[in-house]
Parts: structure tokens; C-alpha cells; sequence
């Protein structure tokens, strides 16, 4: 553009993951009917070229993907169905000129391939071009849940949230620019993964004879289906292929990899490892593989139920078994001339016999050929899957495939997750890297007390060990027939210390805060965008820990505390919704602001942050700790307590009566109480901490001591009451479910919902009645949280700095040096999952693949956790009694 007079003050500008192209004088509409051009990998540069001139000759705004790695994402398998093939969007100044364009950029691009975009309408068919009704700017607007979304104006002023669905749904008062009659029927045979909403459940026919009776899953790449088939088949699988989704350089797709699939599964077929094919079809333009449905559960779920029974561990006997089976499975796979590429617990089948059944074979390839590189992180060898490129950059042509060895890493891996619950997902260190097989190997180490991976640790760790000290599947059988180790073991290196975690964490804050950037810290890309100046994702929570830091003596965090404190004190300025939550609100902001100005003697800065909190909104419809009035209350009653400052308290009493009006008559949790305790807390959504019985129970608790309200203390001592009436106790350790009638994974033990928090509620309220049946709960919850630790990852709110803060709650309250024990038991195992990256020991997120600061999710967390263990001092974000403050009850004794 930059040679060309037309092009003549037009601005191009990087903004990850896209380019924006403005032309001069751009005035951006707030939304209207947009277009979308979808493009494959190997189409995307001329469908750029092509589109590019009719947008610049029209002087339109565009955007497209930012590089082929943006574009390889945005119509891979794994994509977002609402967002995937929107390689290019387009923002016509009116409808007039939508239709002109659309229209030319529909001939530019003719021929040209690109997948179907699922919440937009195809201009016309097989047009790469496509349309939709939203916004046309990234929303600022805050949801309740503390997440921004797009907000559409209606034609009578009122505001909707602009869906991105993964089908076509404009506001029903949008009127479809290029609006057709509607056929008078749809066609029986329209793909499911297709249908649009007024369809949905309702009865789909495919090639004449299935019928779909149930979605298993959805996906990118097409669905996959349990349907019946009404020429006397039975029931069957069906697997959806959607055209153009996945393709590589070549462009070969997801449709590609099916027929390869069958193919597969043919050749397959005599060693009886497989599901028989039925039949290959096309419908509506996407291919459907036909299966038989083999019964039972995959080895994920396998795995599930025998952890989450009796002690928590799989049996010796079942893990050996399972392992001889797997091991002569691949033996005949690779006999039969191939190498899967993508062996995972997920495609592995448990018949109700116990007999393990390969599925999704679409990796497969035979020994000795060319593939582009693919599998699935955590279980396909790391050195074959980056081959070269450590940036995931598609490669341009195939690349030699892997031999035997490959499976041979994936069966490690594979054994590790089953007979553990551990994930093998590592997070990418810098050059030069570790060994990947080190680092399991460590794991493994470190998980010495679980039986089935003490009896299978040799030989998880020989399978997944660099080459060429891999372990082949003869050495494998042997092991598994002898019981002896062939080989010695490898000296394994000490992961990094709590004080080198803290120090290179603390450096690596003070190297990537931007204080230019909408976040200080860049946000999780795992999580749509929220409010940059909370605690959960954004400045608040990060600015909190380097707080601590420079109170213990970190001085060298003191600038980075500075330029945290001012970036928030200048942005709590700017117009936005402000939330009340501790978390995902504002609560837990002016809170950190007032403890850093205190930090750094602003006298200035504190005065601002308690003026921010005499304005933080009480009139919301939210109970809970992380979003609502307990949160709110929690940081009031914090503050009056540091200042005095009456007003401080009137509101925290505000907080608390407000928490009980909305609790009261609404439909809640369980409630397994009799008339001698009292029942308020019934209302709370859920049993858990963040938004639950235990985190309003927490907020009343510190509310009855500190404003000298004992009805708030008895309704805080009812929710401890049936919360230790709902304990599910599995040898000795104490789980309770997310809420009454949750289908969610029994045996929770996180912060947010399970153990973990109700353990941190519980041990409370045991320093306040002395009960001892307090303190057993949650002396119960910490023995979950800590026989659980190697199936979490190292984060606060679902992961194990969270769950060590119960530990150092429990020993901090008695003194008993169990609980230090076991909390350094989970410390070590964040320490084990660190990446090192220049030079630098980086926790990751809760992904286990990224780094990110982000509080709850991300090295935040773990650094304030890190740094209380090192240091001491109490839990952040609670109200607790001072240190010097004695106990209404005779205690065990102090600690910490």
C-alpha cells in the first residue's frame, strides 16, 4: 500500500493477533452488518491480495490474521466454533456499501477456499465471504461477571449482549441486508453441526438412514454423533468432517484426515484393536466416517473412577494389567506397518471387559512416510511435534514421520496420567530447553507415594526419556514381565527453590510491566478480557504480592510496586462500570491500592484508595466473595480496621445485611440442619468459597467479631454446621460436592469450590467456638487437598498455591508441623512444573503451557504464597484476628 497514491494516509498497525487497516480520517460506526472472508492456509495470502485492493479502492477498514501461525489457529480443529475461519473482517461505513462490497469481494475471491464461518451467513454458497450483525469496536463495557462484552444498541435505545454463537443470530431487530425467501423446507440431510437454533433437537437424518440421536461432542473440525441406524444397524458413531477446517499447506483438511481414517481403521480391522467402518458419506458438502460405537468409557474417565474412590489411588493390580495391554495394543499397531502419532488416554476405549480399543486414528501413518507434524501437547513427543519449529509456524511441506519411538513417549505419558491423575503438559522452557523426559522423570520422583506409579515409575520414566536411552516396547514388555528395572536411573536435578522462584518472579514482574499497554501485565489468553485493575486477571492482585515482597525485604521490587501503584491510581480514573467483588471486582483493588500506598508512604495515594472504596457500588444482585457484597464487605472491613474510619464500617455493616436480603427466599444449596442453627446462608448458590456457603460464611464470621454483631456469627456458625453435615468423607479425607445436585466432577478439592476453601472457612470457625469438629473438617479438607496435589496444577484459584494456603491456615492455627510438612509437599510440586526462560524460573498458568501474572490463574498466586511460606504473615484477602489477639478457646499451640 505504502507505494500507492490511493493508499495515501492510511494507517497500518499491529494489534495481536491482527494487522488493522484504517483509511484517512476513519470514523469507526459502534456496530452494524459486517463481512467476514475465511481463508485456508494456503489460501490466505491471495485471498489478502485479492480482498485487499477491493477494501482499499473502497476505502474501507479492515483487519486480517497477523501471520500464518494466527491463521493455522483460527481454522485449525481445536479453534472456537464461534470465532473460527474469520481470517479478515471488513467494517462498511453504511449497508449500502456492504452490499457493494460484499458483491466484489465475493468475485475477487471466487474459487478460492476457505471453511464455512458458523456464526456468520455465507453470502451466497461456497462463498468464502460472509456476514454478520455486530460490533464493530472491542467492548468496554464490563459484564457482571467482570468480563468486557459487546453491547448492541436496539432501535429503542435498550442494550443486548452481542452473541457470538456458533450459529448465524443477529438481533431480532437487525433486518438481514441481503434477505431471501426462505426455502419452504430445509433438507433432511443437513449436517447437525450446521443446524441453526430453531432446529435444534429436533430429529436430523444423514445419507437416508442415521438418525441422530445424540451430540457427543462438538468441535472445529465437525461433530462427533451417537446415531441409530434405521436399516437395522443398531447403534453407531458418526464422525463429522467440515471442508476446509484444519487444512495444511497442501490443503488437505479435516475431510482428508477422515477418508485417511478409514482407511486406517480397514487395514486395521483384522487385529480387532479398532472399531469396524461402516461406511464414508458426504452430506451437505461434509464427510461423515460411519462406525461401530464401541461401548464402555475412555481412559480419562477410566482413570477418574479409580481415583475418585476409597484412598484416591488406581490399584496396583488394574494399573499393571492396563499397562501389559497397552503395550502389546501399540506392539500390533506397529507390527501392522504404522505409528498412531497421537496415542492419549482420549483415544483409548475400555470395553466393559476391560479391553482397550483405539479411536481417532486420524494421525496414524504408516513407518517410513511424510506427514506435517501433529499430536496433542503433553503426549506426543515434544521433539518431534515443535520439529524444528518452536514457534508452531505450520511447516511448509511434510516432514519425515516418527517412528516407533514417538508411541513409545506417548505410552509413557499416557501411563503417567492413568496411574497418577498428573498431566505430562509441560510448559516450553527457553534455549537451550531441559530434556522433556527429565522433567517427567521428576514428576515421577515426586510422586512416590502413589502405588501404581511406584510400581510403573521405571518404566514411565524409560518410555519418556530423550533418545536414544528410550525405552523400546520389548524393554517395555520385559519390564512389565520381570518386575525388574533393566536400567539404572538417571540423577535427577533438584527443581528451583521457593526463594529462587520468588526472586526470579519478582524480576521477571519488573521486566514485562508496560505500563503503555491496556494490561499492566499482559492478561491471560486463556480468558476473555476483563477489567485490567482486578485481582483475578489483572493489576490489583499482582500489585498485592509485590507489596508483601517489599515488606519481607524484597527492595529490589520497590520501583516495580511504585509504577504498579501509580498505573492503578491513574486508571481507577477512567470511566468504566465499577464491580463490587473482591475478586473480579473493585473491592480487591482500592484494598492492594491502600496496602502499597502504606508500603511507600503516600499519604496521598491511601487517602485515593479510601475514596475509591466509599464508592464502590453496595446495590448489586450478587452474594458471593468474588463478585458480590461478601467481597465487598471482606475489603470495608479491612480498611476500617487499618484507618478507623467509621464510614468504612457502616458500609461493611451495609455489606453484610445487604448479603442476607438477597439470600433470603432464594432458592439455594442444601440445607441438612435442624431448627437450633440458623439457615440465612441457604441461599448461597453453591457450598465452595469464592461463591458459596463458605466465603459468605467467612465474610459474616469476620463481620460478627469485628462490629460486634453475634446474630452474623451464629448465621456464619449455620453454615459451618451444614457444611459439616454435607462432608463426603473417603478414608479420612473430607470432599464435598460444588452445590446440591451438581453434576460436576465429584471429590472438588480447589479453592474456589471444594476442599480447599471450605477447609479455610472451617478452620476459621474453629478459632472462633473451639469446636473440635471444626477442626477435623478441616483438618479432613487439607488431607484431600494434599493426596490430591499431583493431579493440580500450581495455581490459586483451582490448583495447589491455593490449596497450600489451607495448609499454612492449619499450621499458623496449631502449630502442628503436619501441615508445614505438607504444604513444602505442594510447593515442591509448583516447583517442578516451573519453565526457565532467560535464565529465569517462571511458574506457569493455569493451562500449564503459558506464563502469565494473573492472580488466580496465573505466577501471582504463587508468589504470595511462596513468599508467605518464606516469610510468614497471614492470608491475603481475609479478615482475620490479629496475631497477637488470644483465642476464645485453648489452643494447641502457635506456629508459623
Amino acid at each position: 500500500m505504502t507505494g500507492s497514491d490511493q493508499a495515501a494516509g492510511w494507517r497500518v498497525r499491529r494489534v495481536e493477533p491482527w494487522w488493522m487497516v484504517t483509511p484517512p480520517d476513519h470514523l469507526p460506526r459502534r456496530q452494524g452488518w459486517k463481512l467476514h472472508v475465511s481463508a485456508t492456509l494456503a489460501s490466505a495470502p491471495r485471498v489478502l491480495e485479492r480482498a485487499g485492493r477491493v477494501l482499499v479502492a473502497h476505502g474501507c477498514a479492515f483487519k486480517f490474521a497477523s501471520g500464518p501461525q494466527v491463521t493455522a489457529e483460527l481454522t485449525g480443529t481445536r479453534a472456537a466454533r464461534a470465532q473460527s475461519g474469520k481470517f479478515l473482517t471488513a467494517y462498511p461505513a453504511d449497508d449500502d456499501r456492504l452490499r457493494a462490497l460484499a458483491q466484489e469481494l465475493d468475485e475477487a475471491t471466487a474459487g478460492l477456499p476457505g471453511p464455512a464461518i458458523l456464526s456468520d451467513r455465507r453470502y451466497r454458497p461456497d462463498s468464502v465471504v460472509h456476514y454478520r450483525y455486530g460490533c464493530f469496536a472491542r467492548s468496554r463495557v464490563l459484564n457482571d461477571e467482570g468480563f468486557y462484552e459487546g453491547r448492541l444498541v436496539a432501535p429503542d435505545g435498550s442494550l443486548s449482549t452481542d452473541q457470538r454463537n456458533p450459529w448465524f443470530s443477529p438481533p431480532p431487530w437487525a433486518e438481514d441486508p441481503f434477505a431471501r425467501p426462505e426455502p419452504a423446507a430445509e433438507p433432511a440431510a443437513e449436517p447437525p453441526s450446521a443446524t441453526p437454533p430453531r432446529r435444534r433437537g429436533a430429529p436430523v437424518l444423514l445419507a437416508g438412514r442415521y438418525l441422530v440421536k445424540e451430540a457427543i461432542r462438538h468441535s472445529n473440525r465437525g461433530g462427533v454423533y451417537r446415531a441409530e441406524d434405521t436399516r437395522g444397524g443398531g447403534t453407531v458413531l458418526l464422525k463429522e468432517a467440515r471442508p476446509h477446517v484444519g487444512a495444511d499447506p497442501e490443503g488437505r483438511d479435516t475431510r482428508d484426515r477422515l477418508r485417511h481414517e478409514a482407511r486406517v481403521l480397514d487395514e486395521l480391522a483384522p487385529l480387532g484393536v479398532t472399531p469396524r467402518v461402516r461406511e464414508l458419506f458426504e452430506s451437505g458438502g461434509h464427510l461423515f466416517l460411519v462406525e461401530d460405537l464401541v461401548p464402555g468409557r475412555n481412559l480419562q474417565q477410566w482413570t477418574a473412577e479409580h481415583l475418585e474412590r476409597g484412598d484416591g489411588s488406581v490399584p496396583v493390580p488394574a494399573a499393571l494389567g492396563l499397562a501389559r495391554a497397552l503395550v502389546a495394543l501399540i506392539g500390533r499397531v506397529h507390527a501392522a506397518g504404522y505409528v498412531l502419532r497421537d496415542f492419549k488416554p482420549g483415544n483409548v476405549i475400555m470395553t466393559p471387559e476391560e479391553r482397550p480399543v483405539l479411536v481417532d486414528l486420524e494421525l496414524a501413518v504408516p513407518l517410513g512416510s511424510a506427514a506435517h507434524p501433529a499430536g496433542t501437547r503433553g503426549f506426543t513427543d515434544p521433539g518431534y511435534l515443535n520439529a524444528g519449529h518452536p514457534t508452531a509456524t505450520p511447516a511448509p511441506t511434510p516432514a519425515p514421520s516418527p517412528g516407533p519411538e514417538a508411541d513409545c513417549f506417548s505410552l509413557g505419558a499416557t501411563l503417567l496420567h492413568v496411574t497418577s491423575g498428573i498431566s505430562p503438559v509441560l510448559a516450553d522452557d527457553g534455549a537451550p530447553a531441559r530434556p522433556p523426559g527429565e522433567r517427567l522423570a521428576a514428576l515421577v520422583a515426586a510422586a512416590d507415594d502413589l502405588p501404581a506409579l511406584r510400581a510403573l515409575g521405571p518404566l514411565v520414566a524409560g518410555l519418556s526419556a530423550s533418545a536414544p536411552r528410550r525405552w523400546t516396547l520389548p524393554r517395555a514388555e520385559a519390564y512389565l514381565r520381570t518386575g525388574l528395572d533393566p536400567g539404572g536411573r538417571e540423577h535427577l536435578p533438584e527443581p528451583p527453590s521457593a526463594e529462587r522462584l520468588i526472586e526470579d518472579g519478582l524480576a521477571h514482574l519488573a521486566a514485562t510491566a508496560d505500563p503503555a499497554a491496556e494490561y499492566l501485565w499482559p492478561a491471560p489468553r486463556s480468558l476473555p478480557d476483563g477489567d485490567p485493575c482486578n485481582v483475578q486477571l489483572g493489576a490489583a492482585g499482582v500489585l498485592a504480592v509485590l507489596t508483601r515482597a517489599v515488606r519481607r525485604g524484597y527492595g529490589a521490587a520497590r520501583p516495580t510496586l511504585r509504577t504498579a501503584a501509580d498505573w492503578l491510581d491513574e486508571r481507577l480514573t477512567e470511566p468504566d462500570r465499577i464491580l463490587p467483588g473482591l475478586h473480579f471486582g473493585r473491592s480487591g483493588t482500592v484494598w492492594a491500592l491502600h496496602e502499597a500506598a502504606t508500603t511507600l508512604e503516600d499519604r496521598r495515594l491511601a487517602d485515593r484508595a479510601l475514596d475509591h472504596a466509599l464508592r464502590i457500588p453496595l446495590d448489586t444482585r450478587s452474594a458471593d466473595v468474588c463478585h458480590g457484597l461478601a467481597g465487598a464487605g471482606l475489603a470495608q472491613l479491612h480498611l476500617w480496621r487499618r484507618t478507623g474510619d467509621r464510614r468504612l464500617a457502616d458500609r461493611a455493616q451495609e455489606c453484610a445485611d445487604g448479603l442476607l436480603y438477597l439470600l433470603k427466599d432464594r432458592d439455594g444449596v442444601d440445607w441438612p440442619l435442624g431448627p437450633e442453627h440458623r439457615a440465612e446462608l441457604a441461599g448461597s448458590g453453591h457450598y465452595g468459597f469464592a461463591h458459596g456457603v463458605a466465603g459468605n460464611a467467612a465474610f459474616l464470621l469476620a463481620a460478627g467479631r469485628e462490629l460486634g454483631r453475634p446474630e452474623l456469627t451464629d448465621i456464619a456458625l449455620g453454615g459451618g454446621e451444614a457444611l459439616c453435615a454435607l462432608t463426603d468423607w473417603r478414608d479420612g479425607a473430607a470432599y464435598w460436592p460444588k452445590g446440591p445436585g451438581r453434576a460436576d466432577r465429584p471429590g472438588l478439592d480447589y479453592w474456589c469450590h471444594g476442599s480447599s476453601g471450605i477447609g479455610s472457612y472451617l478452620v476459621r470457625l474453629w478459632q472462633e467456638t473451639g469446636d473440635p469438629r471444626h477442626l477435623a473438617h478441616a483438618e479432613g479438607a487439607a488431607l484431600a487437598v494434599h493426596r490430591d496435589r499431583h493431579r493440580l496444577g500450581p495455581g490459586t484459584c483451582h490448583g495447589l498455591a491455593g490449596n497450600a494456603e489451607l495448609l499454612l491456615d492449619l499450621y499458623a492455627a496449631t502449630g502442628d508441623r503436619r501441615h508445614l510438612a505438607r504444604a513444602d509437599d505442594l510447593v515442591r510440586g509448583i516447583a517442578l512444573r516451573a519453565a526457565l526462560r532467560d535464565g529465569r524460573y517462571l511458574v506457569p498458568d493455569d493451562t500449564l503451557r503459558e506464563v502469565t501474572a494473573a492472580y488466580n490463574v496465573g505466577y501471582g498466586g504463587v508468589l504470595d504464597l511462596l513468599l508467605r511460606r518464606r516469610h510468614g504473615g497471614p492470608r491475603s484477602w481475609l479478615v482475620d484476628r490479629p496475631a497477637a489477639e488470644p483465642h476464645h478457646h485453648p489452643s494447641p499451640g502457635k506456629g508459623g
